[in-house]
């Protein structure tokens, strides 16, 4: 799948992915996928989690704007993350989202607390 980039073995990042890709990724083993987007987001689609579903790969759906990244956010998410079968698929519109939050999941992973987390990603200029 050319849109999905791995960034470790057990965490990969996607824009919005079509069936064939979501068909993709059951072949390629992915066990959960975690959506960023917001419902009225163009392209959005709205049978994502049935589909995923279907194909026995948790679904995670919580909806991000860049705005909404602030430390009290990653602890939430990140603490619904941790729970999810690996490997994960983080996605969103062009990737951007996703590639912020791999970042932050890996840095609390690693043991950062969320402030440092974010500080960091603000440090890099992707906030």
């Amino acid at each position: 799948m050319a849109r999905v980039r791995k960034i470790t073995d057990d965490l990969a990042i996607a824009g919005q992915l079509t069936l064939e890709e979501f068909e993709q990724l059951v072949e390629e083993g992915y066990r959960s996928v975690v959506n960023l987007r917001s419902p009225d987001e163009t392209g959005f689609l709205r049978s994502e989690q049935q589909i995923l579903e279907q194909f026995g790969i948790c679904y995670l759906s919580h909806p991000t704007t860049l705005g909404d990244i602030h430390p009290d956010f990653i602890r939430t998410l990140i603490q619904q993350i941790i729970k999810l079968p690996q490997p994960i698929l983080f996605h969103c519109d062009s990737g951007t989202r996703s590639a912020i939050l791999a970042l932050l999941y890996i840095a609390m992973k690693q043991g950062m607390k969320a402030e440092q987390a974010f500080q960091k990603v603000t440090e890099l200029g992707l906030l």
